[in-house]
């Protein structure tokens, strides 16, 4: 990835996210007209990874700054802080979730959308499932990427640890931590469902490691992984023959390694397996070195996809809730090419203006901060001088 070093924002990587928002609030919407045309269709992996990868270099520009100038337990207190806020984002984002099921299915007289996001265990298993919400162990469909991100957090505290005696070190524990998941099958539970986790932390911390290890390196100001142009070439062909191998389904015709897991030769997500793994790090290694991540950049800071991504959370939060609404009308209703198309132009508005509200808010309230601190100055009536200096 490219060596530029960032401050405490890179707009690039602010763009890359907003884009990861807008893809996932799309894709959340089954069958709707755009989907088809989304990058998950013409590659191995999809959103999901890229934005882990870059809360990974996020969550390094924002933490280990402080852990690495003395401040250690104020650092970790604020990723435990972090957690908190997105542990509460995830449980009021099931509950409007559940609820605009629940109207759809109140609405459109249509008790089959329980089933649809696995809302029959609130129907069927009422007290159990009450029990699993709060312990992220029953999670809705389409409500389980923030449980991961709230363990990963909870985590970040270590890894700065590891990190402070060495970048690679910190790497190499998640390398040992992905592997031994692959070959014993870890994963955090299910409860009252049987199973185990959609998006699987044991897995899925090494695609936040690697992204933690490239934000580490970059506030070093060094390379995170220098350019090799065989490697670029190797990593651009990898993704070339994969989007091939994905939009001609050539799933099942490739014979496992036997003493290789099965876990991790799979395309299932919550094992990230190898072939997954390598299609996010080749796009993030030719998107790296490629005039791409500089064109990022330079763009302006208030535009659409930068705010975007400066607004993450509440963004996520707001477009989760207007593809479940998406989802209702689609199952329930059926909507024409014409109103998904309009529905999905309001939903992108919709989040535009919430992350342009934020950032004027937020731009007030640190305009308002700076004239607090700057210091008072009295103001002299006219004809008076001021008087002489001892």
């Amino acid at each position: 990835m490219s060596s530029k070093p960032t401050s405490s924002r890179d707009n690039g990587i602010d763009v890359l996210r907003g884009f990861a928002l807008l893809s996932i609030f799309v894709n959340h919407i089954p069958n709707n007209v755009l989907e088809p045309f989304t990058h998950k269709n013409f590659g191995l992996s999809d959103s999901a990874e890229l934005f882990v990868l870059l809360a990974g270099v996020a969550a390094a520009f924002a933490y280990f700054r402080g852990f690495a100038a003395g401040r250690p337990l104020l650092a970790v207190g604020r990723t435990l802080k972090r957690a908190g806020t997105l542990y509460v984002a995830h449980l009021s984002s099931t509950v409007v979730g559940m609820a605009i099921f629940a109207l759809g299915v109140l609405l459109y007289d249509k008790p089959e959308l329980f089933d649809e996001i696995r809302l029959n265990l609130i129907r069927d298993d009422f007290f159990h499932a009450l029990v699993g919400l709060p312990l992220m162990t029953y999670q809705i469909g389409y409500h389980n990427i923030l449980p991961m991100y709230v363990c990963l957090l909870v985590v970040v505290g270590p890894m700065m640890l590891l990190a402070s005696v060495g970048p690679r070190v910190m790497l190499a524990v998640s390398v040992a931590l992905y592997a031994a998941t692959q070959v014993f099958g870890w994963n955090m539970p299910n409860f009252p469902d049987a199973g185990g986790w959609f998006f699987n932390p044991f897995a899925w911390q090494l695609i936040f490691a690697i992204g933690f290890f490239v934000g580490l390196r970059v506030l070093e100001k060094r390379t995170p992984v220098p350019y090799s142009r065989p490697l670029w070439w190797a990593a651009l062909a990898y993704l070339v023959g994969a989007c091939i191998f994905h939009r001609w389904n050539f799933y099942g015709t490739i014979p496992e390694i036997p003493f290789l897991p099965h876990n991790f030769q799979i395309n299932e997500k919550p094992w990230v397996a190898a072939p997954r793994l390598a299609h996010i790090l080749s796009l993030a290694y030719v998107v790296g070195h490629s005039p791409v991540m500089g064109w990022l950049r330079g763009l302006s800071t208030t535009n659409p996809l930068a705010l975007l991504g400066r607004n993450a959370l509440p963004v996520f939060w707001v477009g989760t809730a207007l593809s479940m609404v998406g989802n209702v009308l689609m199952l329930a209703r059926g909507l024409s090419v014409g109103e998904q198309l309009a529905y999905l132009a309001v939903g992108a508005a919709v989040q535009i203006g919430l992350a342009y509200g934020l950032d004027r808010l937020q731009a007030a309230e640190k305009a308002r901060k700076a004239r607090a601190a700057a210091p008072a100055t009295l103001s002299m009536p006219a004809g008076f001088a001021p008087l002489p200096t001892p």
